[in-house]
């Protein structure tokens, strides 16, 4: 999408601390614990910020991973799909939706996922007010009604085959329509701030991303929740595993100490997230630099419950997240999976295992 310099200016002035909230660069460095550690991992996600990578980052802020003997180096690229950097090599493990390895398994490319960390499908779908009206619908009308209202509407998504891309692509499936030729997805780089801006600039009229973007659209740019995902999600979704770490085949061969250390490091940040909420509150308070207080309020009341128990997937989710991908392949007119794909094609489960063992 072409945006002039000038309209991405006054975006980033109006959202204030969102550029900080989510990065703004092509590929953002984050900071990692300075003392010095018994191994390392390199790890990389979409977006620098954002509640569905906070299990990792309070791991790390806390020392959960120093205390399983891990070093932890944070990169983001800003792209919603990532599989080809780690395929590369440019990182040990990639954080993301499930569907997106599972795409590239049936390929027959040599990754595997180790944990999870989210079972909700925290990408929300925001559209502007005037628009709802005129659909007749609020966040609390019927799933398929709520589909119903995207109808010819332009509505930005973080790449093709991305989680927000294959949301609001299931909800307009939920409606009757059908994604490619009742509405516009429309990708958009650059994270949170590109999206507002979009908006502002009426260049969408809508958007899915993850809170706390979607919560600012609502609260300064005009646009209301048409699906929350956290809080009042379909009820087919309501525990649907979201955010996974995977990795190459050659790094579980390499490093499966450091594996199981990282799978160790990511269930206590879980097991403290339910356990001490205030901990993990007052943590997300300093983590979130920049986000006025109400924005906060509503940001974490909205997140607080994304998270797994345990990193530890089930059937169901594998279930589940096949759904979408066959769905997906049937639209884009591509081969299903082979019939003989499965739970264990997807996941190597040794490394978590061992960590909740321990």
């Amino acid at each position: 999408m072409a945006k002039s310099r000038r309209a991405m200016l006054r975006a980033s002035l109006a959202v204030g601390g969102v550029a900080a909230m989510q990065g703004a660069a092509s590929a953002l460095l984050l900071a990692p614990s300075a003392r010095a550690q018994t191994g390392e991992l390199s790890t990389l996600r979409a977006t620098a910020k954002s509640w569905l990578w906070a299990a990792e980052d309070y791991a790390s802020s806390r020392g959960m991973f120093e205390r399983a003997g891990l070093r932890v180096r944070m990169a983001a690229t800003e792209r919603g799909v990532n599989q080809d950097a780690l395929l590369a090599g440019a990182t040990d493990i990639l954080l993301g939706a499930p569907t997106q390895n599972m795409r590239v398994q049936i390929r027959r490319q040599p990754i595997k996922m180790i944990c999870g960390m989210v079972n909700k499908y925290a990408s929300n779908i925001v559209i502007k007010k005037e628009l709802a009206d005129r659909a007749g619908v609020t966040e609390a009308s019927d799933p398929a009604a709520k589909g119903r209202a995207l109808r010819g509407l332009r509505l930005g998504t973080t790449g093709v085959g991305a989680g927000p891309d294959q949301l609001i692509r299931y909800v307009m499936r939920l409606g009757g329509l059908d994604p490619d030729r009742d509405g516009q997805l429309v990708p958009v780089r650059g994270g949170g701030p590109a999206m507002l801006a979009a908006m502002q600039n009426n260049q969408l009229d809508g958007f899915c991303l993850s809170s706390p973007t979607s919560d600012l659209a609502v609260q300064r740019f005009g646009a209301v929740y048409l699906f929350n995902m956290s809080t009042n999600p379909p009820p087919a979704l309501a525990d649907y595993l979201y955010i996974t770490a995977s990795v190459t085949e050659r790094t579980l061969r390499e490093k499966g100490e450091l594996l199981t250390a990282y799978c160790k490091g990511v269930a206590m940040a879980l097991e403290a997230i339910k356990k001490t909420p205030d901990d993990f509150k007052a943590w997300s308070k300093e983590w979130f630099t920049g986000m006025e207080d109400q924005l906060f309020e509503t940001s974490f009341v909205n997140n607080i419950d994304i998270y797994m128990a345990t990193p530890v997937p089930t059937q169901r989710h594998f279930e589940l997240n096949m759904e979408f991908l066959k769905d997906e392949l049937r639209l884009t007119n591509q081969p299903p999976p082979p019939e003989s794909y499965a739970f264990g094609d997807a996941w190597d489960l040794r490394f978590v295992e061992a960590a909740m063992k321990a």
